[in-house]
């Protein structure tokens, strides 16, 4: 099998993301197009990458008929669905930027169209190869806590004056807080614990006083199992990010991942030394850590993007139905906001 020929549509700061994956992962792939509206930021990109340009992605997915495998969606989060629906049924397989869609049901009509002409759909979800996530995820799955009793998630990050100038400041094109920098950490708790209901929201502003969403909120759930939980999202930190953490407790013992972005283990106690060995053998086992992607101004999540390239060569990327409880999570939680 010949590598696979993959063609970007958007040349924003997350590009270079999908550009080193390619690179680290030169043997399974090849960099063949890429797109912008702007044609500016588009000539930048082509100076530095010696492929075909567009600045029309509908005239990249007829012209590269034939010549392109694998179509990566790296746009304004409203663009992701529609171009989704135009790269499937031009023949295309396809990995989407986080998110998927502002709707679930959306999510789910990507996926199913995939099934139908039988194309890959894969989402950028990559915090989930965080080895900290992997860990957490371990401990629950061996349920070395024993019955869990509460989880809470604290984002606090700051995000500079001007973040939301842009698209990002629509709610119709960024879709609010939890689409744009919350959603990663959500689809962390969902895959764990499941979606939960949602008790009550509360939102606010303290630093981003222009912007027509929140800068900072706070959500009450509970879990499928009975626990009961805490969410606090919030970018008005001074001067940089203070933390993003999971912290479980459970009947035999509590974990807490926490750092800039869940990349690292801050606490971890078990009740009975045989429980302790189980985790230090997990910690062993989970590799090196991983430094989250410093945008300059501010700090985002775990570049992870050459893992999930990896993963895709061996067919198992995370697929586009694998986003759907994310998506519904933060419909429940914006569903249940209270001003």
């Amino acid at each position: 099998m010949g590598k696979i020929k993959v063609g970007i549509i958007g040349c924003g700061h997350i590009l270079n993301r999908h550009l080193e994956s390619i690179e680290y992962n030169s043997k399974k792939f090849e960099l063949v197009a890429l797109c912008d509206i702007d044609k500016g930021v588009l000539d930048k990109a082509l100076e530095e990458n010696k492929v075909v340009g567009f600045v029309d992605y509908k005239n990249m997915l007829k012209e590269m008929d034939g010549k392109m495998d694998m179509v990566t969606i790296a746009t304004p989060n409203h663009l992701h669905h529609e171009m989704a629906i135009d790269s499937l049924n031009a023949g295309y397989d396809i990995l989407i930027e986080k998110p998927i869609a502002f709707e679930a049901s959306k999510v789910e009509e990507i996926s199913d169209l995939a099934k139908k002409l039988d194309k890959k759909a894969y989402a950028v979800l990559q915090v989930r190869y965080n080895p900290a996530v992997q860990m957490m995820r371990e401990v629950i799955k061996q349920k070395l806590l024993g019955d869990i009793r509460s989880v809470s998630f604290i984002q606090r990050w700051q995000r500079p004056i001007g973040y939301f100038k842009d698209w990002r400041g629509v709610i119709d094109q960024g879709g609010k807080s939890l689409y744009e920098y919350a959603i990663h950490y959500l689809d962390i708790l969902q895959g764990m614990f499941g979606v939960p209901k949602v008790k009550g929201t509360y939102t606010s502003n303290h630093k981003h006083l222009d912007i027509p969403f929140e800068d900072t909120l706070y959500s009450v759930v509970e879990y499928k199992n009975g626990a009961s939980g805490a969410i606090e999202v919030n970018v008005a930190v001074e001067p940089s990010n203070l933390e993003c953490s999971i912290a479980v407790m459970g009947s035999q013992g509590f974990l807490k991942i926490s750092g800039n972005a869940l990349d690292v283990v801050e606490r971890a106690s078990f009740e009975t030394e045989e429980l302790q060995k189980k985790w230090e053998k997990i910690q062993s086992d989970a590799g090196d850590g991983i430094t989250p992607n410093s945008y300059g101004t501010h700090v985002g999540s775990c570049p992870n993007h050459p893992k999930l390239y990896k993963e895709i060569a061996k067919g198992k990327g995370i697929k586009v139905s694998e986003a759907i409880p994310s998506i519904q999570f933060i419909q429940n939680v914006y569903g249940q906001e209270e001003n």
